[in-house]
């Protein structure tokens, strides 16, 4: 589906008929297509919304800059396409700095935060070689083709599944050049740390204690900083702890929502 949203199109996919929304946003060089190991499950209880960023998939490609905050506005337009006032948000990675700060932004339509892989703040020397990667992209694409870059996952699956970090890389790879520059210099520097304790909505934190791409400790400044949090350390799983341990994502993140759900309807019986 696609949809006419602060002057381009976004494309789109919504799957389910009951419950409430669940948002899932994909990261840097990703896809709506990153969450298809996990729509079957959280369609069995809620409305599924997934979404192509500005700059990746099927979505228009218009020129940077790009930021978390215009990420964060197409996505409030795009809830308001599909005449949703409110959400549950799960983000990876990028599409976890991306859930943040819609939840910044937007606190009275973040129903709650699942933020796998992620962080509130990109240090300097990071954020210099996120520069360097968007300039070098920006001039000469992706490069010759070479052997898949494995740190996106744990060392133990990635020796496992080759297969799966040659299709991540040739996802990565599809990506317009200066899209994926501008979606890179979004993602590559931001902080918001200081303003972590102003979200409300109850928030989940997954982080892979083998994450070689985001740190963990990243993960416990979020949980540190967001007052209604909770912190599930992974062993064993790396960045693209989604696609790695998929049952275990799945039911985490639907057990959490479930829990939720009965603590509203404890609080309001009436409302249910």
């Amino acid at each position: 589906m696609e949809a006419t949203i602060n002057g381009i199109t976004l494309h789109y996919e919504l799957q389910g008929s009951r419950g409430s929304l669940v948002v899932l946003t994909h990261g840097l060089g990703g896809t709506l297509d990153f969450w298809s190991p996990h729509v079957e499950a959280l369609a069995a209880h809620h409305r599924v919304l997934r979404w192509d960023l500005r700059g990746a998939g099927h979505s228009a490609k218009p020129p940077g800059p790009y930021d978390a905050a215009l990420f964060a506005r197409d996505l409030a337009a795009l809830l308001d396409r599909i005449e949703e006032a409110r959400a549950h948000l799960v983000g990876h990675s990028g599409g976890g700095v991306v859930s943040q700060r819609f939840a910044l932004d937007f606190p009275a339509r973040t129903q709650s935060l699942v933020l796998a892989s992620t962080s509130s703040e990109v240090g300097e020397k990071a954020a210099r070689a996120w520069s360097r990667l968007a300039d070098t992209v920006e001039r000469q694409g992706f490069g010759p083709e070479r052997d898949p870059d494995p740190r996106g996952f744990s060392p133990s699956f990635a020796a496992a599944h080759p297969e799966i970090v040659r299709e991540l890389t040739r996802c990565t790879r599809q990506n317009d050049p200066a899209a994926y520059a501008a979606t890179a210099r979004a993602f590559g520097r931001y902080n918001w740390t200081a303003a972590l304790g102003a979200i409300v909505a109850p928030t989940l934190i997954l982080q892979g204690l083998d994450d070689q791409m985001t740190p963990p400790g990243g993960s416990v400044i979020l949980a540190r900083g967001i007052p209604h949090s909770r912190l599930l350390m992974l062993p064993a799983a790396g960045h693209n702890l989604p696609l790695e341990m998929p049952a275990l994502f799945a039911a985490t993140t639907l057990a959490f929502l479930a829990g939720l759900e009965i603590t509203r309807a404890a609080e309001d019986p009436d409302g249910i």
